[in-house]
């Protein structure tokens, strides 16, 4: 979300922490393209894309592609959740111009 919605502090926040916790630089740079080499998250992050680009309008195909990935209602709405949070967090740090600090 930090990648399309060019939140650098968030961005530089979320690899960092992504790091961390053991991811590779591959693993950064390809969850900012919205990839994954888990078939599962991949679908995840793909769903996650939609609902931004359509701004929560996905379609049947959208919703079924996560659904045939194994993801029930519940994980379905934790999704639409983090969209939504990451969202607002994005939105707040660029119009505050929080300065990277890490």
């Amino acid at each position: 979300m930090a990648e399309a919605n060019g939140c650098e502090y968030c961005l530089a926040a979320h690899s960092t922490i992504g790091k961390m916790v053991g991811l590779t630089n591959g693993d950064v740079v390809a969850s900012r393209q919205g990839r994954s080499s888990d078939p599962k998250a991949t679908a995840a992050l793909a769903f996650a894309r939609a609902i931004l680009d359509r701004r929560g309008d996905v379609s049947d195909a959208d919703l079924r592609a996560v659904r045939e990935a194994g993801y029930g209602d519940a994980e379905i709405a934790e999704i639409v959740a983090h969209v939504a949070l990451n969202v607002f967090t994005n939105y707040f740090n660029r119009l505050a111009r929080t300065s990277i600090d890490f």
